[in-house]
C-alpha cells in the first residue's frame, strides 16, 4: 500500500488496516456462533490472528541484517508468500458439550464479541487520527 500512496502509510499503519479486516472476520465467526447457540450438534468456531499480527509487528526493520525492497519480504512462517496472514476459521476445542451436542457458550461468545468490538473501534480511531494528520498536512501545504 505504501508504494501506491507515496509512502504515507507506515508498516504499522498497514498492520492496523489488516487488523480491521481480521476483526471483521472474527465478528462474523462470533455472530455465527451466537446465531447457532440453539442448533443441535453445532460446534463453536474460532478465529485467532493475534499471534500472526504479533509476528508481523515484532520484526524490527531497522535492526535486521539485510534490507528488502518490499515490506512483504519480511515474514514469518505465519504469513503467506504474498504477505497476508494465515488466519483460519477452526472448530474451537471445548470441554463443555450440551446434551444436544452444541458447544456454544453464549456468555463466552458475548464477551468475545464485546472485546472484539472495542478493539475494532480503537483501531478505527488510530487510523482516523493518521488520516486527520494527513488531512491537516495537506491543508497546510505539507507541513505538519
Amino acid at each position: 500500500m505504501s508504494s501506491l500512496i507515496g509512502g504515507m502509510f507506515t508498516r504499522s499503519d498497514q498492520i492496523k488496516m489488516a487488523a480491521l479486516d481480521l476483526r471483521l472476520e472474527r465478528q462474523h465467526v462470533l455472530n455465527s456462533n451466537v446465531a447457532n447457540a440453539e442448533t443441535p450438534g453445532y460446534r463453536a468456531l474460532g478465529f485467532d490472528f493475534e499471534e500472526q499480527l504479533q509476528a508481523l509487528a515484532g520484526g524490527d526493520e531497522e535492526n535486521m541484517p539485510m534490507k528488502a525492497v518490499d515490506p512483504r519480504h519480511f515474514r514469518s512462517d505465519l504469513v503467506e508468500a504474498d504477505g497476508t496472514l494465515q488466519a483460519e476459521v477452526y472448530v474451537r476445542p471445548t470441554e463443555s458439550v450440551g446434551q444436544d451436542g452444541n458447544t456454544v457458550d453464549i456468555d463466552q461468545e458475548m464477551g468475545q464479541m464485546a472485546q472484539n468490538q472495542i478493539l475494532y473501534k480503537a483501531t478505527v480511531e488510530l487510523i482516523n487520527k493518521k488520516l486527520a494528520t494527513l488531512k491537516y498536512a495537506i491543508a497546510n501545504g505539507g507541513q505538519v
